[in-house]
């Protein structure tokens, strides 16, 4: 038993490896032909890719490559390979489980000194659906406390006013209508099972610069006249140092990804058209991948080369349903 969940674990991992591969490969070429959005949803692929791996295994007759089904057999065969005694498996599997534990707590403890850093939220004298802390500097931005809420710094009025107010409390309320910060609880949730797998953490941190270029393009769409104040506004806006887990912050992540948002900011809106072909192409590409990989892990049927067994008839049968064998036999 141990040894069937270590491999569906590795498996697993090695399925997300190869969706956050293709993915980083796809998703700048999509977001200038397409769009931020259909870039954002190809991330779904890698989720996609690692349930398929755990799916049950389908028969060995696929219309796929065959060298699918040879990944497969060489990526089952790799943990009971390296871990052939059942200590060895169990112990390996506890390692696992204890990593997974300590990864969740670091993404807690992050969580709740950033949550304290904040001071206590207060709701906004003019706008109940804003909640204010007394930091300075840092935000807007949706966090988890416990459910999503917009959280703005205590200068936020000072800071953003007229149009440029509107447009970060419009990026936020993105955020909010996506469900973008519960999509980073999962996010966190599967960082913390594939805590050893760095392309996994590496697929989060691109993850979430696609989400908010997202955000952006959505901004941006409904208020084109404002693309040069947008851009204005996130160059005046302090860098997070760290990247809230469970939220989404305005703007996050260093100077390169915002160069990246800037750079995208340029490109012109695509048409209805180009935009439900990016989706039809992400929608594709996840189907693809989750294919790919439960056809890899195919399995060949058992050839039959003789009966289990052999029911021998009786005198009894003979003489009820062979009458002439019967009287063959008795001769």
């Amino acid at each position: 038993m141990s040894a069937a969940v270590l491999s569906g674990v590795a498996g697993a991992n090695l399925a997300l490896a190869g969706g956050v591969l293709a993915v980083m490969a796809l998703r700048g070429p999509v977001r200038r032909r397409f769009g931020a959005l259909p870039a954002y949803l190809l991330w779904l692929t890698p989720p996609l890719c690692a349930l398929a791996a755990l799916a049950p295994a389908p028969i060995e007759a696929t219309p796929l490559a065959p060298i699918m089904i040879t990944a497969g057999e060489v990526a089952r065969q790799a943990v009971p390979a390296a871990l052939a005694t059942p200590t060895a498996t169990t112990l390996a599997l506890l390692a696992w489980a204890l990593g997974a534990l300590v990864a969740a707590a670091a993404f807690l403890v992050r969580q709740a000194r950033f949550t304290q850093s904040l001071g206590p939220l207060k709701p906004h004298p003019t706008e109940a659906e804003l909640l204010v802390g007394r930091h300075l500097g840092a935000g807007p931005m949706v966090l988890a406390c416990p459910w999503p809420r917009i959280v703005v710094p205590a200068d936020f009025d000072s800071r953003f006013q007229g149009e440029a107010r509107h447009l970060v409390l419009a990026h936020e309320r993105v955020h909010l209508a996506r469900g973008d910060a519960l999509i980073n609880t999962l996010l966190v949730a599967i960082q913390c099972l594939a805590w050893f797998n760095p392309l996994v953490h590496l697929g989060a941190r691109r993850l979430r610069l696609d989400q908010e270029m997202a955000c952006d393009e959505a901004v941006l769409a409904q208020r084109p006249q404002a693309r040069r104040l947008y851009a204005e506004t996130l160059l005046d806006a302090l860098l997070a140092p760290r990247v809230v887990p469970f939220g989404c912050h305005w703007p996050a992540g260093g100077a390169h990804p915002l160069k990246e948002r800037l750079i995208m900011l340029n490109i012109p809106t695509r048409s209805p058209a180009r935009r439900l072909a990016g989706l039809a192409l992400t929608g594709l590409v996840g189907l693809a991948g989750a294919g790919a990989v439960w056809a890899a892990d195919a399995r060949p049927t058992p050839a039959i080369t003789q009966p289990n067994w052999v029911v021998k008839p009786t005198a009894q049968d003979l003489a009820r349903f062979y009458p002439a064998a019967a009287k063959a036999a008795k001769a």
